[in-house]
């Protein structure tokens, strides 16, 4: 073993060299049976060593591992082989970050080395190709197994990102669209039954606004789904930051979600045009506000407001509140979400996906005691 000491949050930073996992592979006079073991899994199916490390592995990992090039592939942990983007955040690697307390994927990996158990657990991973960040959702399984006096851990890998997408979309529209589609018929019920011609006016706009919620619904589930195929088309056209602003908080002042809360808009006092995608800088700005009235309590505030610099342009929603630690390190993932029903969580995902592979910008996001929460998007003037 290299003797190391190195810092870790999470699992044993140390490893062994190269060699000695060569070495275990060519003294092991299981390894060939239990290659033929490890093809026969549906799914992903590697094996660790105690360190973490992949001594082996069978076909259906090489796809995921972006390479067929065995000294890529062996004595590395598993978001190393990936390139999963907290990685390299320790000088001792995969499993050691702060991150990796909330990664599925390494809290199962500790529950059977640590206590001899079978583990299973969902893990989120986001990885970094040569196109961007990809966002994977994977259930793991994990086992004990002991080989020529070796302690193993047999690693096996369900792709679910199917399986959490038809959750995102069984919520929309046998939720969210449900539920709307019930408001039309409850007001186009009402209509009729009205002989006052100012309450009938206010229940048609109610049946005008329900109507465009609905479509705008459905719409932003479909970009959603062309946006992650690369399929989304988008038109750039001039547009002041402070119409931006303003479409912004029309969508939210007098929703449900703000009875109560403060919702505040500040705008330049010299507004300036920019070239982009007001459908879609609307859409990603108008999710970090709902998140901000969904995450605050009765009475306490959020913001809405714009920075201008010779390089950049910042859209910013600020709230009161501080986000917990546990949450920042999983806020941008596709399926994570703070909420307890199944499907949600794809509020942020959504926003960095629009705006950093559609607008060429940046996402991210400060929570503290002493600026409480901001979310920013970030687009560059010279690209705009």
């Amino acid at each position: 073993m290299e003797a190391v000491r190195l810092k870790t949050y999470f699992d044993n930073p140390e490893r062994v060299s190269l060699e000695e996992i060569e070495v275990l592979q060519k003294n092991s006079l299981n390894l060939s049976c239990l290659q033929q073991i490890l093809e026969a899994f549906p799914h992903i199916a590697l094996l660790l060593n105690e360190y973490r490390q992949i001594v082996a592995y069978n076909s259906k990992a090489i796809n995921y591992f972006f390479s067929k090039n065995d000294s890529e592939i062996f004595g590395k942990r598993l978001g190393e082989a990936l390139n999963c983007i907290h990685s390299k955040e320790m000088e001792a690697g995969c499993g050691t970050s702060l991150f990796c307390r909330e990664c599925g994927a390494a809290q199962s990996i500790k529950i059977t080395t640590d206590n001899r158990i079978n583990s299973v657990s969902e893990c989120r991973i986001i990885v970094e190709k040569q196109e961007g960040e990809i966002f994977l959702d994977f259930r793991v399984h994990t086992s004990k197994i002991t080989l020529d006096r070796q302690n193993l851990t047999l690693f096996a890998v369900e792709d679910i990102q199917n399986e959490k997408r038809r959750q995102v979309l069984e919520r929309v529209f046998f939720h969210d669209v449900l539920n709307t589609a019930s408001a039309i018929k409850g007001i186009a019920e009402v209509l009729p039954q009205l002989n006052n011609s100012e309450e009938f006016d206010d229940f048609v706009r109610m049946l005008q606004y329900s109507a465009d919620q609905l479509i705008d619904e459905i719409q932003a589930q479909r970009n959603l789904i062309y946006a992650e195929n690369g399929l989304l088309k988008i038109h750039f056209a001039e547009i002041s930051i402070n119409e931006i602003l303003s479409r912004a908080e029309a969508l939210y002042k007098n929703h449900d979600i703000a009875k109560g809360k403060i919702l505040e808009t500040e705008y330049l006092l010299n507004d300036i045009k920019i070239k982009t995608d007001s459908t879609i800088l609307v859409r990603a700005l108008s999710n970090l506000v709902k998140n901000a009235l969904e995450a605050i309590e009765a009475n306490q505030k959020i913001k809405i407001f714009s920075k201008v610099s010779e390089k950049e342009l910042k859209f910013i929603v600020w709230n009161e509140g501080v986000i917990p630690d546990s949450v920042q390190l999983q806020i941008f993932q596709r399926s994570f979400s703070t909420k307890a029903k199944e499907g949600r969580g794809i509020g942020t995902y959504s926003v960095k996906l629009f705006i950093e592979k559609y607008l060429s910008g940046k996402v991210e996001f400060i929570s503290n005691k002493e600026l409480q929460t901001e979310f920013i998007i970030t687009l560059y003037r010279n690209l705009i």
